[in-house]
């Protein structure tokens, strides 16, 4: 078990209030994104976009004009007034000169237009039919001259509904930030109200010099504080070296890691009760999260076994579950995760052993604070110095198959949210497949439920 540094989930902005790597002179505006944003921009290919997702159902009635179309003017109207309060929505990518490192700038040319984009489905409106095109969708990489997100509404979803299809890029998100766009878009009352958005300018971008002076500065102050973080590293050498053991040491040979993915996918969705789920944590111990991942085993089990694949004897099954490591200072937004590697015992034939054995993985990953400390340094010092040290990381994991599945799952409000009068019927969140992962799963809880977004591989998954 160990940690590699990484990803979460979902739907959300970057918005850091860290105030290094922020610049803004006569010559313009720009602020640096972290070694780990930087990072999810790196590992991207053609195979494998980089942006997490989410389809949101709404209930269409109070979206739509007299003759039963959606009000496009007014969602063009409730996005823009959404976006004052998530300004990195209206921010594109610039790279340093000599340093390959990308900063956020504003986008001159931004038009709403763009990126807030309207579809329907052809009858009848089934939610397979969604969920072919969710899945072409996601499969579509996003625009780097832009700002990195899109929006599809989607009409005519059977049962008198709408769906709300979001790509945002990794390098924006993770999984607790992502809950700040729900609260732009929402409201905890059904009140339609829209206020007219104000007026927005760009503000200059930086030139060539400013950018290459700014990095300089950056690193050549950096020098104390990696001295500092390296005699942190040594205070956590336990969990380094648990760490570098479990990211060296390859998963099983499974149906998710046997080739590398390709540019397609398949998205599909389910639900749970969450007072059901409640019920089984208070009968067998444990939490909420373990009875998901026994469950999640259970399944992996269950479809292996239908594949031919040899369960009983499997070891190092691994799953990635993220951790948040984000600190006050580093306020709500951006990428501020670690990556637990956890053994799940797909191998225990008996539901009710395989939980009690997930509760003591799970236990023993919480008791090992080392590793997620020293995941949080190693960002750290990649963050003062170069990418390339989590570039490097990221690429040995995959080049290792470090592991077969991530799990990934974000807490949400337990009440209902409102998107101009509409309420929330459903949120089923996407985490995005690196180059040789072939599905992920992602979780998110709202209003007495828990919703899953599988996103698999088109190719090898025709059954997920």
């Amino acid at each position: 078990m160990g940690i590699i540094a990484g990803s979460s989930l979902a739907f959300g902005i970057r918005s850091d209030n860290r105030d290094e790597g922020k610049g803004e002179a006569v010559n313009g505006y720009f602020e640096r994104l972290s070694a780990l944003d930087a990072t999810f921009l790196d590992v991207e290919s053609e195979t494998a976009p980089m942006h997490v997702g989410a389809v949101m159902i709404f209930d269409a009635k109070p979206l739509q004009l007299e003759h039963g179309g959606l009000d496009i003017d007014l969602m063009i109207k409730h996005m823009e007034c959404c976006l004052e309060k998530i300004p990195r929505y209206r921010q594109r990518v610039e790279w340093i000169p000599g340093f390959d490192h990308p900063v956020w700038v504003d986008d001159d040319h931004f038009n709403i237009l763009y990126h807030l984009r309207h579809t329907r489905l052809p009858l009848p409106g089934s939610e397979r039919m969604l969920k072919r095109l969710v899945g072409r969708l996601f499969s579509q990489r996003l625009d780097r001259s832009r700002p990195l997100w899109e929006f599809w509404l989607v009409e005519g979803v059977e049962g008198d509904r709408v769906a709300l299809v979001s790509k945002v890029h990794h390098c924006m998100v993770d999984g607790v930030a992502g809950v700040q766009l729900l609260q732009a878009l929402m409201k905890l009352s059904p009140d339609p109200e829209c206020p007219e958005p104000a007026p927005w300018t760009a503000r200059p971008g930086p030139s060539k010099l400013q950018l290459i002076g700014s990095e300089f500065r950056h690193r050549a102050t950096a020098l104390p504080k990696v001295v500092d973080h390296v005699k942190q590293l040594k205070e956590h050498a336990k969990g380094m070296g648990n760490m570098l053991r479990a990211g060296l040491r390859p998963a099983a040979r499974t149906p998710f890691t046997e080739r590398d993915v390709s540019p397609y996918r398949r998205f599909d969705w389910t639900e749970f009760d969450l007072d059901e789920v409640k019920a089984i944590k208070r009968t067998l111990g444990g939490t909420v999260n373990d009875v998901v991942v026994t469950v999640v085993t259970d399944a992996v089990r269950r479809f292996l076994v239908r594949r031919g694949v040899d369960v009983d004897a499997m070891d190092h099954f691994k799953v990635v579950l993220p951790v948040n490591i984000r600190t006050d200072k580093d306020g709500e937004g951006g990428n501020r995760v670690a990556m637990l590697l956890a053994d799940l015992p797909v191998y225990e034939p008996d539901p009710l052993t395989r939980m009690r054995r997930v509760i003591e993985v799970t236990q023993e990953l919480k008791n090992e604070s080392d590793q997620t400390g020293s995941a949080a340094i190693i960002e750290e010092i990649a963050d003062l110095t170069t990418k390339e040290l989590l570039l490097q990381l990221f690429k040995t994991a995959m080049r290792v198959r470090t592991y077969n599945l991530i799990v990934t799952n974000v807490p949400g409000p337990p009440f209902p949210l409102y998107m101009l009068g509409a309420k929330m019927l459903g949120i089923y969140p996407m985490v995005p497949l690196m180059q040789n992962q072939n599905l992920g799963i992602a979780l998110f809880s709202y209003c007495g439920k828990i919703f899953f977004g599988l996103n698999a591989d088109w190719e090898s998954f025709p059954d997920v």
